[in-house]
């Protein structure tokens, strides 16, 4: 073994430790960062606090319009609001991509498509419609994973008794079928939705 041969090895092996050390160093604060995210989540995303349906002049339903509009007719039936609002997107014909739009309940239904459609979009079209219509009183449903958020985005626009109520959807932790219906997902995607509320605090 010539001696620069022995002195390669040398500088190889340093580099391992070197690579080693940074590893362990890298793991020593990103486990308990994720740690803290995921029981951070908990409380955000999980099992965030939600309000009782309340007897209010709307029952506003955030999108998309999913399972949740089952559990939202539940309560409209049980009187909680004479007005059911709720957020849809357009078909390729420009109509409301939801059957109940054109059908008749004993109660008022409006579909809308906020502009723009997302949360910021929903809560702007719900102060329009309060002034419109001069409502005092909102329960506002979505899913559990977006309430906290919601909550935050609608308290910049409306100024009303508001209800935030959480519609519970039972995720798995992970899908590869359906990634977006599953925590993974939604842990990321509603942490990167909170940190663009904070940059943007305009209703």
């Amino acid at each position: 073994m010539t001696a620069w041969t022995s002195m390669t090895e040398k500088k190889a092996s340093a580099s391992g430790r070197r690579r080693k050390l940074l590893g362990r160093t890298v793991a020593w604060f990103a486990v308990p960062i994720l740690l803290l995210w995921a029981a951070a989540g908990l409380f955000l995303y999980v099992t965030p606090p939600s309000d009782a349906p309340r007897h209010a002049d709307v029952l506003f339903v955030l999108g998309p319009p999913d399972s949740r509009i089952a559990y939202a007719e539940q309560l409209m039936e049980q009187g909680y609001a004479r007005t059911l609002a709720v957020s849809v997107p357009l078909d390729k014909h420009g109509s409301p991509g939801l059957a109940l739009c054109n059908e008749r309940r004993t109660y008022r239904i409006i579909c809308f498509r906020p502009a723009p459609f997302t949360t910021q979009g929903e809560a702007r079209e719900l102060k329009e419609l309060t002034d419109k219509n001069g409502w005092t009183s909102a329960d506002v449903l979505t899913v559990q994973f977006h309430l906290t958020r919601a909550r935050v985005v609608v308290q910049r626009c409306y100024t009303g008794d508001l209800s935030m109520v959480a519609y519970r959807q039972n995720l798995p932790l992970i899908s590869f079928t359906k990634p977006i219906e599953s925590w993974a997902y939604q842990y990321a995607y509603q942490t990167a939705a909170f940190v663009k509320v904070a940059l943007n605090e305009a209703c």
